[in-house]
Protein backbone atom coordinates (compact mmCIF):
# COMPACT_ATOMS: atom_id res chain seq x y z
CA UNK A 1 0.00 0.00 0.00
CA UNK A 2 1.26 3.46 -1.09
CA UNK A 3 0.93 5.96 1.92
CA UNK A 4 1.13 9.88 1.72
CA UNK A 5 2.56 11.46 4.52
CA UNK A 6 1.92 14.79 5.34
CA UNK A 7 4.53 16.19 7.78
CA UNK A 8 5.67 19.55 8.76
CA UNK A 9 8.76 19.03 10.93
CA UNK A 10 11.98 20.70 12.47
CA UNK A 11 14.42 18.55 12.26
CA UNK A 12 18.03 18.21 14.87
CA UNK A 13 20.92 16.86 14.35
CA UNK A 14 23.56 15.55 16.89
CA UNK A 15 27.38 15.47 16.20
CA UNK A 16 27.94 11.87 16.82
CA UNK A 17 24.67 10.63 14.66
CA UNK A 18 25.90 12.62 11.53
CA UNK A 19 26.32 8.90 9.58
CA UNK A 20 23.37 8.08 10.56
CA UNK A 21 21.00 11.43 9.69
CA UNK A 22 23.03 11.56 6.58
CA UNK A 23 21.66 8.65 4.77
CA UNK A 24 17.53 9.37 5.49
CA UNK A 25 17.40 11.17 2.13
CA UNK A 26 18.57 8.15 0.57
CA UNK A 27 16.92 5.34 2.38
CA UNK A 28 14.63 2.55 0.53
CA UNK A 29 11.38 2.07 2.53
CA UNK A 30 12.09 -1.60 3.71
CA UNK A 31 15.59 0.21 5.05
CA UNK A 32 13.98 2.55 6.63
CA UNK A 33 12.96 1.29 10.31
CA UNK A 34 15.69 -0.52 10.61
CA UNK A 35 17.90 2.71 10.50
CA UNK A 36 15.74 4.50 12.91
CA UNK A 37 16.79 1.94 15.26
CA UNK A 38 20.39 2.43 14.56
CA UNK A 39 20.17 6.34 15.24
CA UNK A 40 17.70 5.83 18.68
CA UNK A 41 20.37 3.59 19.58
CA UNK A 42 23.29 6.64 18.41
CA UNK A 43 20.86 8.94 20.56
CA UNK A 44 16.97 8.34 21.70
CA UNK A 45 16.45 12.21 21.78
CA UNK A 46 18.15 13.01 18.13
CA UNK A 47 15.69 9.65 17.04
CA UNK A 48 12.69 11.74 18.50
CA UNK A 49 13.43 14.94 17.12
CA UNK A 50 14.15 13.16 13.39
CA UNK A 51 11.07 10.71 13.71
CA UNK A 52 9.39 12.11 10.90
CA UNK A 53 11.79 12.27 8.63
CA UNK A 54 11.88 8.34 8.26
CA UNK A 55 8.04 7.91 8.53
CA UNK A 56 8.39 9.90 5.24
CA UNK A 57 10.80 7.75 3.39
CA UNK A 58 8.54 4.82 4.71
CA UNK A 59 6.36 5.42 1.20
CA UNK A 60 4.06 1.87 1.91
CA UNK A 61 1.98 0.05 5.29
CA UNK A 62 4.99 -2.40 5.98
CA UNK A 63 7.64 -0.08 6.26
CA UNK A 64 5.18 2.08 8.35
CA UNK A 65 4.28 -0.72 10.89
CA UNK A 66 7.85 -1.88 11.22
CA UNK A 67 9.02 1.55 11.91
CA UNK A 68 6.50 2.29 14.43
CA UNK A 69 7.20 -0.98 16.10
CA UNK A 70 10.65 -0.30 16.13
CA UNK A 71 10.04 3.24 17.78
CA UNK A 72 8.31 1.12 20.56
CA UNK A 73 11.32 -1.23 21.04
CA UNK A 74 13.42 2.04 21.46
CA UNK A 75 11.33 3.62 23.69
CA UNK A 76 10.79 6.96 21.03
CA UNK A 77 7.53 7.07 21.93
CA UNK A 78 6.30 10.76 21.86
CA UNK A 79 6.86 10.84 18.23
CA UNK A 80 5.10 7.84 17.07
CA UNK A 81 1.89 7.61 19.24
CA UNK A 82 1.18 11.44 17.63
CA UNK A 83 2.72 10.36 13.83
CA UNK A 84 -0.29 8.43 13.02
CA UNK A 85 -2.37 10.93 12.54
CA UNK A 86 -0.01 12.33 10.12
CA UNK A 87 -0.75 9.47 7.59
CA UNK A 88 -3.50 11.24 5.22
CA UNK A 89 -4.90 7.72 4.38
CA UNK A 90 -7.81 6.93 7.08
CA UNK A 91 -7.86 2.80 5.80
CA UNK A 92 -3.98 2.86 6.52
CA UNK A 93 -3.95 4.67 9.70
CA UNK A 94 -6.85 1.70 10.97
CA UNK A 95 -4.38 -0.74 9.20
CA UNK A 96 -1.39 0.50 10.79
CA UNK A 97 -2.72 0.82 14.47
CA UNK A 98 -4.18 -2.62 13.86
CA UNK A 99 -1.12 -4.25 13.24
CA UNK A 100 1.09 -2.41 15.95
CA UNK A 101 -1.85 -3.49 18.40
CA UNK A 102 -1.92 -7.16 17.13
CA UNK A 103 2.03 -7.61 18.01
CA UNK A 104 1.50 -7.14 21.51
CA UNK A 105 1.83 -10.81 21.98
CA UNK A 106 5.19 -10.84 20.61
CA UNK A 107 6.45 -7.07 21.62
CA UNK A 108 6.38 -6.38 25.28
CA UNK A 109 6.71 -2.80 25.17
CA UNK A 110 3.96 -2.64 23.26
CA UNK A 111 1.03 -2.66 25.96
CA UNK A 112 3.08 -0.17 27.50
CA UNK A 113 3.28 2.13 24.48
CA UNK A 114 -0.39 2.12 24.23
CA UNK A 115 -1.34 2.67 27.63
CA UNK A 116 0.86 5.96 27.51
CA UNK A 117 -0.79 6.94 24.77
CA UNK A 118 -4.17 7.49 26.65
CA UNK A 119 -2.47 9.78 29.02
CA UNK A 120 0.30 11.65 26.41
CA UNK A 121 -2.16 12.13 23.55
CA UNK A 122 -5.27 15.36 22.92
CA UNK A 123 -8.41 14.07 22.31
CA UNK A 124 -8.68 12.96 18.57
CA UNK A 125 -5.08 11.57 18.30
CA UNK A 126 -5.96 9.23 21.06
CA UNK A 127 -9.03 8.07 19.21
CA UNK A 128 -6.41 7.34 16.07
CA UNK A 129 -5.18 4.19 18.00
CA UNK A 130 -8.44 2.47 19.06
CA UNK A 131 -8.33 -0.37 16.30
CA UNK A 132 -4.96 -0.99 18.29
CA UNK A 133 -6.40 -1.32 21.42
CA UNK A 134 -8.85 -3.89 19.93
CA UNK A 135 -6.61 -5.84 18.37
CA UNK A 136 -4.30 -6.49 21.26
CA UNK A 137 -5.34 -9.55 23.31
CA UNK A 138 -3.23 -8.86 26.30
CA UNK A 139 -4.87 -9.26 29.21
CA UNK A 140 -2.94 -6.68 30.75
CA UNK A 141 -4.34 -3.76 28.43
CA UNK A 142 -7.84 -4.67 28.67
CA UNK A 143 -7.10 -4.34 32.69
CA UNK A 144 -5.90 -1.02 32.18
CA UNK A 145 -8.59 -0.11 30.46
CA UNK A 146 -11.11 -1.43 33.02
CA UNK A 147 -9.15 0.46 35.60
CA UNK A 148 -10.07 4.00 33.88
CA UNK A 149 -13.46 2.46 33.20
CA UNK A 150 -13.94 2.67 37.06
CA UNK A 151 -12.65 5.77 37.61
CA UNK A 152 -13.51 8.05 35.09
CA UNK A 153 -12.32 12.23 34.69
CA UNK A 154 -14.52 14.26 36.70
CA UNK A 155 -15.79 16.60 33.46
CA UNK A 156 -18.69 15.44 31.88
CA UNK A 157 -17.56 15.02 28.42
CA UNK A 158 -14.01 13.81 27.42
CA UNK A 159 -13.46 11.95 24.18
CA UNK A 160 -10.85 10.21 25.19
CA UNK A 161 -12.33 8.47 27.88
CA UNK A 162 -15.60 8.21 25.69
CA UNK A 163 -13.13 5.93 23.49
CA UNK A 164 -11.97 3.84 26.18
CA UNK A 165 -15.30 3.23 27.31
CA UNK A 166 -16.88 1.96 23.81
CA UNK A 167 -13.60 -0.05 23.19
CA UNK A 168 -14.24 -1.75 26.64
CA UNK A 169 -18.18 -2.27 26.00
CA UNK A 170 -17.54 -3.82 22.86
CA UNK A 171 -15.21 -5.93 24.19
CA UNK A 172 -16.40 -7.19 27.44
CA UNK A 173 -20.51 -6.83 26.68
CA UNK A 174 -22.43 -7.30 29.55
CA UNK A 175 -19.18 -8.38 32.24
CA UNK A 176 -18.48 -4.93 31.25
CA UNK A 177 -21.19 -4.07 33.72
CA UNK A 178 -19.35 -4.30 36.94
CA UNK A 179 -17.30 -1.83 36.50
CA UNK A 180 -19.32 0.80 34.38
CA UNK A 181 -21.56 0.59 37.55
CA UNK A 182 -18.26 1.47 40.02
CA UNK A 183 -17.51 4.45 37.55
CA UNK A 184 -21.09 5.66 36.92
CA UNK A 185 -21.15 6.03 41.13
CA UNK A 186 -18.04 7.74 41.16
CA UNK A 187 -18.68 10.29 38.35
CA UNK A 188 -22.06 11.07 39.52
CA UNK A 189 -20.68 12.11 42.88
CA UNK A 190 -17.46 14.14 41.51
CA UNK A 191 -19.17 15.53 38.11
CA UNK A 192 -17.82 12.92 35.84
CA UNK A 193 -19.71 11.90 32.40
CA UNK A 194 -22.62 10.18 34.33
CA UNK A 195 -24.75 9.89 31.46
CA UNK A 196 -22.16 8.65 29.00
CA UNK A 197 -21.85 5.92 31.84
CA UNK A 198 -25.35 4.71 32.05
CA UNK A 199 -25.61 4.88 28.07
CA UNK A 200 -22.69 2.37 27.59
CA UNK A 201 -24.73 0.31 30.64
CA UNK A 202 -27.42 -0.07 28.06
CA UNK A 203 -25.28 -0.62 25.04
CA UNK A 204 -23.34 -3.46 27.40
CA UNK A 205 -26.48 -5.79 26.36
CA UNK A 206 -27.55 -4.43 22.95
CA UNK A 207 -28.68 -7.36 21.20
CA UNK A 208 -26.57 -7.89 18.01
CA UNK A 209 -29.50 -6.57 14.58
CA UNK A 210 -32.16 -9.18 14.18
CA UNK A 211 -31.96 -10.42 17.87
CA UNK A 212 -33.35 -9.44 20.90
CA UNK A 213 -31.37 -9.08 24.70
CA UNK A 214 -31.42 -12.30 26.75
CA UNK A 215 -33.68 -11.85 29.61
CA UNK A 216 -30.46 -12.77 31.87
CA UNK A 217 -28.33 -10.01 30.21
CA UNK A 218 -31.67 -7.73 30.82
CA UNK A 219 -31.56 -8.90 34.55
CA UNK A 220 -27.80 -8.30 34.97
CA UNK A 221 -28.38 -4.81 33.40
CA UNK A 222 -31.48 -3.98 35.55
CA UNK A 223 -29.27 -4.91 38.77
CA UNK A 224 -26.74 -2.87 37.91
CA UNK A 225 -28.93 -0.11 37.62
CA UNK A 226 -30.53 -0.10 40.81
CA UNK A 227 -26.81 -0.59 42.16
CA UNK A 228 -26.21 3.05 40.85
CA UNK A 229 -29.38 4.38 41.83
CA UNK A 230 -29.31 3.11 45.41
CA UNK A 231 -25.74 4.97 45.74
CA UNK A 232 -26.05 8.18 44.37
CA UNK A 233 -28.12 11.93 44.63
CA UNK A 234 -32.08 11.54 44.15
CA UNK A 235 -31.69 14.03 41.05
CA UNK A 236 -28.99 11.28 39.81
CA UNK A 237 -31.14 8.53 40.51
CA UNK A 238 -34.26 9.61 39.08
CA UNK A 239 -32.49 9.63 35.62
CA UNK A 240 -31.83 5.79 36.16
CA UNK A 241 -35.15 4.94 36.88
CA UNK A 242 -36.37 6.79 33.83
CA UNK A 243 -34.06 4.82 31.77
CA UNK A 244 -34.88 1.87 32.95
CA UNK A 245 -38.55 2.54 32.47
CA UNK A 246 -37.89 4.07 29.21
CA UNK A 247 -36.30 0.50 28.27
CA UNK A 248 -39.33 -1.03 29.06
CA UNK A 249 -38.35 -2.28 32.64
CA UNK A 250 -41.38 -0.37 34.68
CA UNK A 251 -41.14 -2.85 37.24
CA UNK A 252 -37.62 -2.27 38.20
CA UNK A 253 -37.80 1.56 37.67
CA UNK A 254 -40.47 1.32 40.37
CA UNK A 255 -38.18 -0.51 42.98
CA UNK A 256 -36.52 2.42 43.22
CA UNK A 257 -39.41 4.93 44.32
CA UNK A 258 -38.86 4.87 47.87
CA UNK A 259 -35.23 5.37 47.50
CA UNK A 260 -36.38 8.33 45.17
CA UNK A 261 -39.05 9.77 47.66
CA UNK A 262 -38.47 8.55 51.10
CA UNK A 263 -40.68 11.26 52.41
CA UNK A 264 -43.78 9.98 50.27
CA UNK A 265 -44.39 6.53 51.07
CA UNK A 266 -47.77 6.12 52.53
CA UNK A 267 -48.43 4.52 56.11
CA UNK A 268 -49.19 1.72 54.25
CA UNK A 269 -46.19 1.02 52.09
CA UNK A 270 -48.02 1.85 49.28
CA UNK A 271 -47.46 5.57 47.15
CA UNK A 272 -50.24 8.05 46.70
CA UNK A 273 -51.28 10.23 43.26
CA UNK A 274 -54.07 12.33 42.13
CA UNK A 275 -55.44 11.32 38.54
CA UNK A 276 -58.21 13.21 35.58
CA UNK A 277 -59.75 12.46 33.18
CA UNK A 278 -61.27 15.11 31.38
CA UNK A 279 -64.32 15.67 29.62
CA UNK A 280 -64.53 18.87 27.24
CA UNK A 281 -67.14 20.06 24.46
CA UNK A 282 -68.88 22.60 23.26
CA UNK A 283 -72.63 22.67 25.11
CA UNK A 284 -74.97 25.51 23.57
CA UNK A 285 -71.92 27.69 21.90
CA UNK A 286 -70.01 27.91 25.30
CA UNK A 287 -66.79 25.34 25.79
CA UNK A 288 -67.46 23.23 28.79
CA UNK A 289 -64.68 21.18 30.46
CA UNK A 290 -65.64 18.46 33.64
CA UNK A 291 -62.41 17.28 35.07
CA UNK A 292 -63.01 13.70 36.59
CA UNK A 293 -60.63 13.56 39.22
CA UNK A 294 -59.89 10.68 41.25
CA UNK A 295 -56.79 9.92 43.90
CA UNK A 296 -55.16 6.52 43.56
CA UNK A 297 -52.90 4.28 45.87
CA UNK A 298 -50.55 2.21 44.03
CA UNK A 299 -48.34 -0.42 45.49
CA UNK A 300 -44.71 0.56 44.46
CA UNK A 301 -45.14 -1.85 41.94
CA UNK A 302 -45.30 0.60 38.79
CA UNK A 303 -43.09 3.64 37.72
CA UNK A 304 -45.82 5.57 35.53
CA UNK A 305 -49.61 4.96 36.61
CA UNK A 306 -51.24 6.43 33.89
CA UNK A 307 -52.11 3.56 32.01
CA UNK A 308 -53.75 1.88 34.67
CA UNK A 309 -55.77 4.47 35.73
CA UNK A 310 -57.30 5.43 32.03
CA UNK A 311 -60.29 2.62 31.79
CA UNK A 312 -61.77 3.54 35.45
CA UNK A 313 -61.73 7.15 34.59
CA UNK A 314 -62.70 6.92 31.59
CA UNK A 315 -65.63 4.49 32.96
CA UNK A 316 -66.94 7.61 34.83
CA UNK A 317 -70.28 8.89 34.19
CA UNK A 318 -70.45 11.34 31.02
CA UNK A 319 -72.20 14.85 32.03
CA UNK A 320 -71.71 16.50 28.35
CA UNK A 321 -73.29 13.65 26.31
CA UNK A 322 -75.56 16.11 24.80
CA UNK A 323 -72.51 18.79 23.82
CA UNK A 324 -70.53 18.53 20.34
CA UNK A 325 -66.52 18.22 19.86
CA UNK A 326 -65.99 16.00 22.58
CA UNK A 327 -62.67 14.29 22.29
CA UNK A 328 -63.21 10.62 22.64
CA UNK A 329 -61.27 9.08 24.66
CA UNK A 330 -60.71 11.43 27.06
CA UNK A 331 -57.56 12.57 27.92
CA UNK A 332 -56.28 11.27 30.96
CA UNK A 333 -53.64 12.89 33.24
CA UNK A 334 -51.94 12.13 36.86
CA UNK A 335 -49.44 13.67 38.48
CA UNK A 336 -45.92 12.54 37.80
CA UNK A 337 -44.83 11.35 40.90
CA UNK A 338 -46.23 10.17 43.81
CA UNK A 339 -47.38 13.08 46.40
CA UNK A 340 -47.23 13.28 49.88
CA UNK A 341 -50.94 14.15 50.92
CA UNK A 342 -54.25 14.78 49.54
CA UNK A 343 -54.07 18.21 49.68
CA UNK A 344 -51.00 17.91 47.09
CA UNK A 345 -53.39 16.42 45.04
CA UNK A 346 -56.04 19.22 45.03
CA UNK A 347 -53.30 21.84 44.22
CA UNK A 348 -52.44 19.73 41.12
CA UNK A 349 -56.07 19.78 40.44
CA UNK A 350 -55.99 23.32 40.77
CA UNK A 351 -53.12 24.01 38.18
CA UNK A 352 -54.77 21.69 35.78
CA UNK A 353 -58.14 23.57 35.82
CA UNK A 354 -56.09 26.62 35.64
CA UNK A 355 -54.51 25.79 32.72
CA UNK A 356 -58.21 24.93 30.96
CA UNK A 357 -59.69 27.96 32.13
CA UNK A 358 -57.26 30.02 30.20
CA UNK A 359 -58.55 28.30 27.29
CA UNK A 360 -62.02 29.87 27.97
CA UNK A 361 -63.64 26.57 29.32
CA UNK A 362 -66.02 26.84 31.86
CA UNK A 363 -64.52 23.97 33.94
CA UNK A 364 -66.13 21.90 36.93
CA UNK A 365 -64.73 19.33 38.72
CA UNK A 366 -66.21 15.56 39.27
CA UNK A 367 -64.32 13.94 42.07
CA UNK A 368 -64.97 10.42 41.55
CA UNK A 369 -64.56 7.11 43.31
CA UNK A 370 -61.05 7.04 44.81
CA UNK A 371 -58.76 4.11 43.05
CA UNK A 372 -56.72 1.54 44.37
CA UNK A 373 -53.90 -0.01 41.93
Amino acid sequence: MSLIVALAASYASAATCDAQLAKIGSLAADATPGAFGDLAKCDRKVAETNFNRYLERATDSDAVVELFLKAVDTEVWGPAWGALSKITSYDARDEIARRVGESCADRPKVVPFLQGAYFGLRDIEFQQWDDAYRACTDAGLLAFVEKQVAAPPNKMFDEKFNALLDIFVKERRVDSLPALTTGAIKAATDGGPFEAMLMKMGESVAPELGSQTSPDDQKKLEEALISVAKQVAPDKARGVANQLANSGADAAAAQLLPTLFPDRVQGGGGFLYAAVAVEAGECDGKKSAILHYASVTEGGKRWAIAPAVEAPLRGAKAKLSKCTGVEAPWPVLSTPEPIKAAADGDKWLSSIQAEWEKKGFAVKVQKEKAIGL
